[in-house]
């Protein structure tokens, strides 16, 4: 059975505390990320980055400041996850999908990636399991997305955070109500 864990958008600009959008709670979630990757990798399961990449004049700088552009430091995944990348031997269960919209299926391979294209010869994703920023928007985006495509996922709410308390609430209730994602 493949499942996978989406880390989405843990990158500087989100999350250090010099970032372009970055929020206290972002911090906060950063143990528990940490732990979920290290044990992603230690049973041999796939960890999918994602990461939010924008260019200059980008249209959703009308909606939030510039962050993310793709070649700066803002763009980059934390250095707690890095370091993980960096020492993993097994690299061919590491994988970076670079988005700029909230879903990261938007324009991306990523149902190439999981095996949800018609006729791929990449095992289909079994279960996805979810952390990262913002929880009711680019996380949220994402669990719907999968739940469209009839993925099993379990998002973690001790790994996901948002600028907005009552949003990331929301957005949990709304992934477990209305997505059927399990929320634990």
């Amino acid at each position: 059975m493949r499942r996978v864990l989406m880390v989405i958008d843990m990158q500087n600009d989100f999350v250090a505390e010099d970032g372009a959008l970055s929020f206290p709670e972002a911090r906060q979630v950063i143990p528990f990320i940490t732990a979920k990757v290290k044990e992603a990798l230690a049973t041999e399961d796939e960890v999918f980055f994602t990461l939010d990449t924008h260019t200059p004049g980008d249209l959703e700088f009308q909606k939030f400041p510039p962050h993310c552009l793709a070649g700066t430091p803002g763009q980059e995944l934390i250095p707690e996850l890095q370091q993980i990348v960096n020492d993993e031997l097994n690299t061919a269960r590491i994988h970076f999908v670079r988005k700029n919209r909230y879903s990261a299926f938007h324009g991306t391979e990523l149902d190439q990636l999981l095996g949800l294209s018609p006729g791929s010869s990449i095992e289909k994703v079994a279960e996805v399991e979810m952390v990262g920023v913002c929880t009711n928007i680019c996380c949220f985006f994402t669990a719907e997305e999968l739940a469209n495509r009839d993925v099993p996922v379990t998002a973690y709410q001790d790994g996901m955070a948002s600028f907005d308390q009552a949003a990331h609430q929301h957005a949990l209730e709304q992934m477990k109500s209305v997505l059927g994602v399990k929320v634990i």
